[in-house]
């Protein structure tokens, strides 16, 4: 029993030793192993600029083209959501003006459009309220795209750990890709730091 303390007491100092800070986004310097936010926004920024400067993609402000995302594959060793990356891409294809985001489609789906849909007919709705047939707009485009990791080992016995983020449109009218482009994101480790 007398040695029980001495660890309850350690135990308890090393949970007071840690405090939890908010990060001040616009001025963090610190870089990690992992595929992280800046990563993610500064992906998603490269690849939306270059999606939005091909002249084979998108629609005019008078006339914008309908995007649907299709399947965003993670194919790291961490566990990485795909629709962060894909809310990132709407927010600028919105933003640009020259593209809408389908609702009713892939990974930006929103059960909702089809739920108010569903209740047509039924008498407890004012029928003067519901979405009339025929009103959904079919994509013009579908995005697609995935992140690939791959861990090297460099001379020194560390490792350079290698992020590869690629994008694709397809142009669903007749399947042919009018667009392609990636980014990639390099990171060392010295000899002995874990990295998955």
């Amino acid at each position: 029993m007398a040695r029980a303390w001495p660890i309850l007491a350690l135990a308890l100092c090393v949970g007071c030793a840690s405090s939890t800070a908010v990060v001040d986004t616009q001025n963090d310097a610190e870089t990690t192993v992992s595929f992280d936010w800046r990563d993610l926004d500064g992906a998603a920024a490269t690849l939306a600029q270059s999606l939005l400067a091909s002249p084979r993609v998108g629609g005019t402000a008078a006339k914008p083209a309908v995007v649907a995302f299709g399947r965003m594959t993670n194919d790291t060793c961490q566990h990485l959501d795909p629709d962060l990356l894909t809310q990132k891409l709407a927010e600028a294809l919105l933003l640009s003006e020259r593209f809408e985001v389908s609702a009713a489609f892939g990974g930006a789906r929103d059960a909702t459009v089809g739920d108010v849909r569903a209740v047509r007919g039924n008498a407890e709705f004012d029928a003067a309220t519901l979405q009339a047939k025929g009103t959904l707009r079919a994509p013009d485009l579908s995005l697609s795209g995935r992140l690939i990791q791959r861990n090297v080992r460099r001379d020194n016995g560390g490792l350079r750990i290698e992020y590869f983020l690629t994008l694709r449109a397809t142009r669903l009218s007749d399947g042919v890709a009018v667009w392609q482009d990636s980014c990639q994101v390099v990171k060392a480790v010295g000899p002995g730091m874990p990295a998955w």
